[in-house]
């Protein structure tokens, strides 16, 4: 079956992990390696989260770029979530994405992140 797109050879995924984006949520932090336009920002929830939703923000030098709601109802491990920057976002080498995770309840429920960016 062919891809609904062309996956360009300047488009990479930078990723990251949290243990806990429930109760008593951490943070991850993702090293940008080269000059480039963030294109989305995704997550994979580890288990279930309890009580509330869930917010991730992702932010670069203080400035938020994007969020995702990470719903409490009929959450899963395996479930995908993902946000698009509403304008061009470009970063620099060695800025850094930070994804806090906030809002939701459950004892140490991991998340995966991944960034996906292109080429400037």
């Amino acid at each position: 079956m062919p891809l609904p797109g062309n996956h360009t050879l300047n488009t990479e995924h930078l990723t990251a992990y949290t243990p806990s984006c429930g109760a008593s949520p951490v943070a991850a932090f993702i090293r940008i390696p080269f000059r480039c336009r963030v294109l989305k920002a995704t997550g994979i929830l580890g288990g279930p989260i309890t009580t509330a939703d869930g917010t991730v923000t992702v932010a670069a030098n203080g400035n938020t770029l994007t969020t995702f709601t990470v719903p409490q109802a009929g959450s899963a491990a395996g479930q995908f979530f993902s946000a698009v920057p509403a304008s061009p976002t470009y970063l620099n080498e060695d800025d850094v994405i930070v994804l806090t995770p906030s809002g939701a309840s459950g004892a140490a429920v991991p998340m995966h992140f991944s960034l996906s960016v292109r080429t400037a």
